[in-house]
């Protein structure tokens, strides 16, 4: 028996249908992950070149460039931390309804925001 489920939807597509504020967490979750995950190699050798000296250390921190790529990693942490935060909550039994799942998602939407706009304030300025 042939299914008639598509296999591979574009993320628009999934968006769309799914535009809930629970499901668009989940999947800003998932994005933040990978975004954190391609960040890794690139803040390491950040670190690393920082560390090396003190020309290197002011060198990495004066350019903006390099510091927006340290707000994008510190920024996609708090989100996903956040996040799974909510994830976890949810696996324990909590926020299992639609109402109160769509409440705590826009909760850690805001409190992300306000971890994101903070974050942008430290390392930028």
């Amino acid at each position: 028996m042939k299914s008639n489920r598509p296999i591979n939807l574009p993320l628009s597509q999934v968006i769309s249908v799914n535009s809930s504020p629970t499901a668009r967490a989940s999947i800003l979750h998932r994005i933040s992950g990978i975004i954190l995950f391609i960040l890794i190699p690139v803040m390491l050798w950040l670190l690393q070149t920082s560390l090396y000296s003190p020309h290197h250390f002011a060198a990495v921190f004066d350019n903006m460039v390099l510091r927006f790529i340290v707000w994008i990693f510190v920024a996609a942490t708090a989100y996903h931390f956040v996040m799974g935060i909510k994830h976890l909550f949810a696996d324990i039994g909590f926020n299992e309804d639609l109402q109160s799942g769509r409440t705590a998602s826009i909760v850690s939407f805001v409190i992300a925001a306000i971890l994101i706009v903070l974050s942008f304030i430290w390392v930028m300025f």
